[in-house]
């Protein structure tokens, strides 16, 4: 008896000892305010993008407004009543008008500047000057949303965009992480539809529907093991919070040293037969997108998204990074993609050079923020204004060069 007792004892003490740490523990990070709030749950209303899309694995949220505080400017954020960023629209094309919908990711949702300053919103301006849309509506829908691969923009256009009507798509490209995304083994986010090759035939893969969106099932660099305990009792907690922001912070440089080749192998050929895979997959995905647009009776266009090292000013730095990295070439998917359309028969715009260009003459980067990495990231208020007038032009020409049609 005496034993059990002293047991008894031992561990009630242990355990006042535990309980007794924790409660300072919080007080004492309470009284420091030091907090790490945990993402809020995939059913939030306050979250700007659902994460249930069937689809595209997450979307913009309908009618969310939030705060955008991240890389670039801080500004509100704001998605119209059809889930774009963009101003509202109707799905119905109005009467005498000329509409383009974009497919694309973070650059054309732009997100890092306010929704006027970027590119799409300064291309639909500068488009309204083209002569032969002289007197007609012009809309230019911005269907981008970040994170999204080939693969996402292709389910864009088939669930969602061709409800619009455009008369042209187009489609923005960044080398930089779309051919990645489009590949199960090189991307680490797996909330989204993959695509596989079956008999010749591109199949669609959604098993992402599975997934526990808020969990390291989805990606295991993104989200913590507390992300599976429930969200109120991690909110609440202070110590829990800090021991999740050390792993998520132990991932984060993880991802880094994991992802190093990665995020360089996009300039050079396929190292290794993943990315010979995911070149392959990327090409008929786009390739796949440009034949459902012309079934539709619909004109199809590629752009070219610059990389931040392909147009920086600094022709000095631009040949440290390759050496540093042993690329021959800073436009060897530019070229890849080139050659694509050329034997596929679709238009591509290359917006690199011509950006390159602006800022060797200027010595102004036209990627990257003050709050974020110099001269690197998205475009910057600048790179989407030119970007968006380049945009715009080449728009324009096109359609002068075009024969008259009569049904439009």
């Amino acid at each position: 008896m005496k034993i059990w007792k002293s047991l008894i004892l031992n561990t009630s003490l242990v355990f006042g000892s535990l309980v007794l740490a924790i409660v300072l523990g919080e007080i004492a990070l309470r009284i420091a305010k030091i907090e790490y709030p945990p993402p809020l749950p995939a059913d939030s209303e306050s979250l700007a993008y659902t994460v249930k899309d069937p689809y595209r694995g997450w979307s913009p949220r309908p009618n969310v407004k939030t705060v955008w505080a991240g890389e670039g400017e801080v500004s509100e954020l704001k998605m119209n009543s059809l889930g774009m960023r963009d101003q509202e629209r109707t799905q119905a094309k109005p009467a005498n008008s000329y509409r383009i919908a974009f497919l694309g990711d973070s650059f054309m949702e732009a997100l890092q500047v306010p929704l006027e300053k970027t590119a799409l919103s300064v291309m639909e301006t500068q488009l309204k000057n083209c002569p032969i849309l002289k007197g007609k509506t012009v809309e230019v829908l911005n269907f981008g949303v970040q994170g999204y691969g080939t693969a996402q923009e292709l389910m864009t256009w088939r669930h969602h965009a061709q409800l619009f009507s455009p008369d042209l798509v187009m489609l923005g490209f960044y080398p930089g992480n779309d051919i990645r995304n489009n590949s199960r083994l090189l991307e680490h986010d797996h909330l989204r539809p993959y695509f596989v090759e079956e008999k010749g035939q591109l199949v669609e893969d959604l098993s992402f529907r599975s997934l526990n969106p808020m969990s390291p099932e989805r990606d295991y660099y993104l989200f913590s093991n507390l992300d599976y305990l429930p969200y109120n009792l991690v909110n609440n907690s202070r110590i829990l919070q800090l021991i999740r922001q050390a792993e998520i912070e132990s991932k984060r440089r993880q991802l880094l040293q994991d992802y190093k080749e990665t995020d360089i192998n996009f300039y050079k050929e396929p190292p290794d037969q993943n990315w010979q895979q995911a070149w392959k997959i990327t090409e008929q995905l786009i390739t796949l997108l440009r034949d459902e647009v012309k079934a539709q009776g619909k004109d199809f266009m590629l752009i070219m998204v610059s990389d931040s090292f392909q147009v920086q000013p600094d022709p000095k730095k631009r040949q440290e990074f390759m050496q540093t990295y042993q690329i021959q070439d800073l436009f060897y998917p530019n070229k890849r993609i080139e050659a694509l359309g050329q034997r596929e028969g679709f238009s591509v715009f290359q917006l690199a050079e011509s950006l390159k260009q602006e800022a060797e003459k200027t010595g102004v980067c036209l990627h990257g923020f003050k709050n974020a990495e110099p001269c690197g990231g998205h475009w910057n208020i600048q790179g989407n204004r030119i970007a968006g007038e380049l945009m715009a032009s080449q728009v324009c020409q096109r359609l002068m060069l075009q024969p008259p049609n009569p049904q439009k």
